[in-house]
Order: C-alpha cells, then structure tokens, then sequence
C-alpha cells in the first residue's frame, strides 16, 4: 500500500507540474498583451489589471512547478 500510495504522489506532483508549466505559458501571454496595452496610452487603464492579473498567473504557475 506505501509503494502505491508513493506512486501516487509522484504521479500527482509530475502532473502539477506540467499544469505549472502550461499556467506558465498562459500567464507570460496575458502579460505581455497587458504590456502592449499599456504602451497604447488610451488603454493604460485596462492593461495595468491585465499585467497585475499576469503577474499572479506567474506566481500560482511557480508555485505548481515547486515539487515539495
């Protein structure tokens, strides 16, 4: 029952991972249309969540990829 339960885990975490992974490539893309968006000054105003919003994809896609 332990090997299966540690086969579990590992299987677990390969998968968080490559949902880390995938998270990440998301949140480099809305990033950086958040980017293009501020450096349109009309729409500043909407591009500054957009980023923040990448910014937070970006740390929840690290925290995913961290194997404890």
């Amino acid at each position: 029952m332990r090997a299966l339960n540690g086969l579990l885990g590992v299987v677990l975490g390969i998968l968080a991972a490559l949902l880390g992974v995938v998270l990440g490539i998301l949140a480099a893309v809305v990033w950086l249309v958040g980017l293009v968006l501020c450096v349109t000054l009309l729409l500043m105003p909407l591009g500054i969540p957009v980023m923040k919003l990448g910014n937070r994809l970006l740390r929840l896609a690290g925290d995913l990829m961290h194997i404890p």
